[in-house]
């Protein structure tokens, strides 16, 4: 018990001094020892750590996970102080995966257990977190509700949190056209900041940019456009001083808005530059966090069970490999301990979309059999097979908010979408083993064109690597194949003439032939339409 509860204390510090690797690793030890010793509660508060470092991760599905397994392990214990502390993160969530609905049913709910309790400063919070989301959906007369309800509230109990509270109940005043309680609101928040100097208690950098951030969007939504940039400049002087990134982000977005409403082109164009730099230099950094923190939940006992039902699944390749007269360590050029590291990312692949795994599976069944028909030893189609698996390996650094978003992407989400490419080459490349170097060119080459308009590098033709050629056939044929949120499954014809339309254009032609005749091979009839 006692080991188990400084192991979170510590995963909690590590949380708190913005140090999100240590904190998960810690969490992660903690969560394990507690669960060894029955210590429960200790359990569920290193379990909802976990959630809370995968939701700043973006790692909305695993956040939620944990948070809901956190919540059960802790209403198991009997205790209720708190059950609403762990809702309102998962209806938080919910919100960044947009799921407004269940987002307030949670926070509903996060509210109902929060209140018995007399958790006044949670209770504020709450409240404001469903305030908000009415007014981003416009049902600002509840948000103004909720918003004056939270305020009353944090004005006694938890006064570190009024200005922003105060902000959103502007904003939402404003949506009710009501500038002049906008403007109190405003003018409390910025007498709140006064009287904590006064007192010695510097407000948070945090608490002072909301309130400047707020005032900006307030005056550009009223057309007031130099009192908009005045704020905004100052908003943004602030956040680049205290290296505010999330706020400076924003505050350029609105900047770049305000100075083209004005006829300031050159000064909208470069914040809108500057902007987008620091969009991207964010989404490597949250990359980069996002695979850590996967990388480090599968190196625990629940990643190794899954390596075993992953070992049983595809017990057929030491069949296969016998059938060739070969040893398996011969047959790939892999060392079996690098097989087992290949098989842990094989799962690192599957965990963020349970539709992959089958998907990769048929994908390296394909490519073996293409590269079979192109004429391509056994014991090369093998490691090609195995490989395959991997080329979306670099999705585990894309926000599920965009990998499973059902409408269409925006060019930054698709952006986003595009880097699973490059991200999976540098995932892959580190390792010397030639199954790893295959796998790594296919990760990079597999959305390449042969006639060089692909990505990410742009080359063509015989540049792009064979076993990139191969997959991206492979890939795209069977994804056609499959139904997915955003579109129906096509008919074997219809995704094999698509196959076939993009002979010298997307794809290599004699990979085409090849594909074909595999096609043919499986389905005579079919390869008869084609033909």
């Amino acid at each position: 018990m006692g080991e188990a509860e400084s192991l979170y204390r510590l995963a909690s510090l590590a949380h708190f001094g913005d140090d999100p690797e240590d904190a998960f690793g810690l969490a992660m030890e903690a969560s394990e020892v507690a669960g060894l010793c029955g210590a429960q509660l200790v359990e569920a508060w290193a379990v909802h750590l976990l959630g809370i470092v995968h939701y700043q991760a973006s790692n909305f599905s695993e956040a939620l996970e944990h948070c809901l397994r956190a919540l059960d392990i802790y209403q198991a214990t009997g205790h209720g102080v708190d059950a609403g502390n762990i809702l309102n993160t998962v209806a938080a969530v919910y919100h960044s995966m947009g799921d407004n609905d269940r987002a307030i049913i949670t926070y509903e709910q996060a509210l109902a257990a929060a209140e018995p309790y007399g958790r006044p400063e949670m209770v504020a919070l709450i409240l404001g977190n469903i305030a908000r989301i009415r007014s981003s959906r416009s049902e600002y007369l509840p948000a103004v509700s909720l918003g004056r309800r939270a305020v009353e509230i944090a004005r006694e109990h938890s006064p570190s949190i009024v200005t922003n509270l105060l902000a959103d109940l502007a904003e939402a005043y404003m949506g009710l056209a009501d500038q002049q309680k906008a403007a109190e609101c405003f003018t409390e928040a910025r007498r709140v900041l006064a009287q904590m100097s006064e007192d010695g208690a510097e407000p948070s950098y945090s608490a002072q940019l909301g309130v400047m951030v707020a005032e900006g969007r307030v005056a550009l939504r009223r057309g007031a456009l130099d009192e908009a940039i005045s704020v905004l400049q100052a908003a943004l002087d602030m956040s680049e001083r205290t290296d505010s990134k999330e706020y400076e982000l924003e505050v350029n977005d609105l900047l770049a808005t305000a100075f083209k409403r004005s006829g300031r082109f050159e000064e909208a164009l470069e914040r809108r530059e500057t902007h987008d730099d620091q969009h991207r230099q964010m989404f490597t950094h949250a990359a980069d966090l996002r695979l850590r923190t996967l990388q480090v939940a599968h190196e625990t006992a629940n990643a190794r069970q899954q390596a075993e039902i992953f070992r049983l699944r595809h017990q057929d390749l030491d069949g296969q490999f016998a059938a060739l007269g070969v040893e398996g360590d011969d047959a790939i050029g892999t060392p079996s301990h690098h097989l087992e590291a290949f098989e842990q990312l094989a799962i690192l692949t599957e965990f963020r979309d349970s539709e992959t795994g089958a998907h990769t599976d048929r994908v390296g069944d394909m490519a073996a059999e293409i590269a079979h028909a192109l004429g391509k030893t056994p014991e090369w189609c093998e490691q090609l097979r195995l490989a395959a698996r991997l080329h979306d390996i670099g999705k585990v650094a894309v926000p599920d908010s965009v990998l499973r978003k059902t409408g269409p992407l925006t060019v930054e989400e698709y952006e986003m979408m595009k880097s699973h490419t490059s991200m999976g080459h540098r995932i892959l490349a580190g390792n010397s083993a030639p199954m790893f170097q295959m796998a790594a060119e296919i990760a990079q080459s597999h959305h390449e064109w042969w006639d060089g308009s692909g990505y990410p590098l742009g080359i063509g033709q015989s540049s792009i690597a064979l076993s990139g050629r191969i997959v991206s056939i492979a890939d795209v044929y069977d994804a056609l194949c499959s139904k997915r949120p955003y579109k129906r499954a096509w008919v074997p014809e219809e995704a094999a003439r698509f196959v076939v339309s993009g002979r010298n254009g997307q794809f290599d032609p004699d990979v085409v032939d090849a594909f074909i005749s595999v096609l043919t091979a499986r389905d005579p009839e079919l390869g008869e339409k084609l033909a």
